[in-house]
């Protein structure tokens, strides 16, 4: 009987409420027969209504209360008694910060190895934006999860997962031992050309799918799209929602831009289908999970050009990448949208890409990192 515990990126209710609960998230090919939620949170959602991403093994979630640095000496103690409770055969952690701090520390008392898996270069990222930004606060801390979280996380880790190559020198720097590219799951029999629209428009639709923050910058796209003869959908919900509604009207434009603030997952493919082109200005390197989904809808896909990332792994070869401008969105999606031989070229590049990665290979390959740690312990 194999076990996992699992130290996720953030409450499951979370990811509940955002409507993204997928199947086997946690338990690639079903290789796990239990599966344990390590929440570090006062309350989580219920079992039942997220139960999918452990497949067929047997789910619980363990709520250990709200930790943070102050508390953490204390927590890591309670959470080292839970842990020699559950035996688990492999513990994995969805950040390097509080969570796989914790999960690498745990891992190395009891000789239990520990899978982290990074989703973004934390000094290009975050570090970066909020040194430029002036926001000292945000900064020094994340100066010091880097030296007492990260650092020990990923050092202290047996696998590293980076989701994407842009994250590669991060882990090195940070010291990691053993680096495993393994991009999202993208399940391309949810995502094609051939799903039914979820609403029909006379007008060319450009769909954006991204939490609505000033990092996504959504801003961007609703100044490119106000001479154009475009819908605007948002798909996302997020501390900028009133600002970016307030632009809307301060541009007069509140009839071309569409908030969707809460979306199923399982119902997201169908919002693909009824858009035209797909966009996001994102300030962040690498790229997101509906990049992926956009272009296996069968959308041409237009992205910034990154300062640290000017020749991005896989979407270069599918995707427009222009300067982080309204003007140059505004141009690339006209320019797209006016020209059918790019736009079928565009769309025919992409649905070949993801192919390379689509969900059943990536599964594979984390179901077989897993059983590579589990006989060599």
């Amino acid at each position: 009987m194999f076990r996992l515990c699992v130290f996720p990126n953030d409450q499951l209710s979370a990811y509940y409420k955002k409507g993204e609960i997928k199947p086997r998230y946690f338990n690639p090919q079903n290789i796990f027969d239990e599966i344990h939620v390590i929440s570090l949170f006062d309350s989580d959602e219920k079992e039942e209504n997220v139960k999918n991403v452990a497949g067929k093994a047997k789910f619980k979630i363990h709520i250990v209360g709200k930790t943070s640095l102050l508390n953490i000496r204390t927590k890591k103690k309670e959470i080292l008694n839970l842990i020699k409770e559950i035996k688990p055969d492999v513990i994995r952690s969805y950040n390097p910060l509080l969570q796989g701090h914790i999960a690498s520390h745990i891992g190395k008392k009891l000789g239990i190895p520990v899978v982290v898996s990074l989703h973004g270069d934390y000094d290009k990222d975050l570090r970066y934006y909020a040194k430029k930004n002036h926001d000292i606060k945000s900064y020094l801390k994340l100066l010091y999860s880097k030296k007492y979280l990260e650092s020990f996380a990923i050092k202290n880790a047996d696998e590293i997962i980076i989701i994407y190559d842009f994250i590669r020198n991060y882990a090195k720097k940070m010291g990691a031992r053993n680096i495993n590219l393994i991009y999202n799951r993208i399940d391309l029999s949810q995502f094609s050309p051939d799903v039914e629209p979820a609403f029909k428009e006379s007008k060319p639709v450009v769909i954006c799918v991204g939490r609505l923050m000033k990092e996504k910058n959504q801003e961007c796209l609703i100044k490119a799209i106000k001479d154009l003869d475009v819908i605007l959908l948002l798909v996302g919900d997020g501390v900028q929602y009133d600002q970016l509604n307030a632009l809307t009207k301060e541009l007069r434009i509140q009839d071309k831009v569409r908030f969707e603030r809460t979306m199923p997952h399982k119902e997201i493919h169908r919002y693909y289908a009824s858009a035209d082109i797909f966009a996001l200005p994102i300030k962040y390197g690498g790229f997101s999970i509906p990049v992926l989904e956009a272009a296996a809808s069968g959308l041409p896909v237009v992205l910034p050009k990154h300062e640290f990332d000017p020749n991005p792994e896989l979407i270069k070869d599918f995707a427009m990448l222009v300067q982080n401008d309204p003007q140059s969105f505004r141009n690339a999606i006209s320019g797209i949208l006016s020209d059918t031989k790019l736009y079928d070229k565009m769309v025919q590049s992409g649905l070949e890409k993801v192919k390379e990665i689509n969900s059943d290979i990536m599964e594979e390959k984390e179901k077989e990192l897993y059983l590579k740690l589990m006989k060599k312990n």
